[in-house]
């Protein structure tokens, strides 16, 4: 059950881990994925939320911690990672709309959702995120 961190939030990132390794799955999803963004000098995983492909939900950054996920834009924002590249599961995705619901619920339909494509010159991430989460042109879900 999602629970709202005391750091002010107003809009939540998707993003994809742009990997289809099928071994990434359980806790060992955050522990990969943390070595490959401390490889590249950041000091934790950048995401605070991390969805393998058998929906399984886990926690990566804490919440009250800023990400490090969408390059200047990362204050008062959520960021939520999706496993794959070309295949994302109906579990995992089955598992964001949820989350998403939590978090949509938890402030009262007044947070947005975006694609990291939106701030960056990436496909990220490669889902139709907006027809996931059935989000409205302001990023809103219903």
């Amino acid at each position: 059950m999602f629970e709202r961190p005391k750091r002010a939030v107003q809009r939540v990132f998707l993003h994809c881990s742009a990997s289809d390794d099928e071994t990434l799955v359980g806790r060992h999803i955050v522990d990969e994925i943390r070595n490959w963004h401390k490889a590249r000098g950041w000091n934790d995983v950048g995401y605070h939320f991390l969805i393998d492909k058998l929906g399984g939900v886990f926690e990566g950054r804490p919440l009250e911690a800023v990400p490090a996920a969408q390059k200047g834009h990362n204050l008062r924002t959520i960021a939520i990672m999706v496993h794959g590249l070309r295949d994302f599961s109906d579990a995992s995705l089955t598992a964001l709309q949820a989350l998403c619901g939590e978090i949509n619920e938890a402030y009262y339909g007044r947070i947005s959702f975006h694609g990291h494509c939106e701030v960056a010159n990436k496909e990220c991430p490669v889902f139709e995120y907006k027809d996931v989460l059935v989000l409205d042109r302001w990023g809103r879900m219903p």
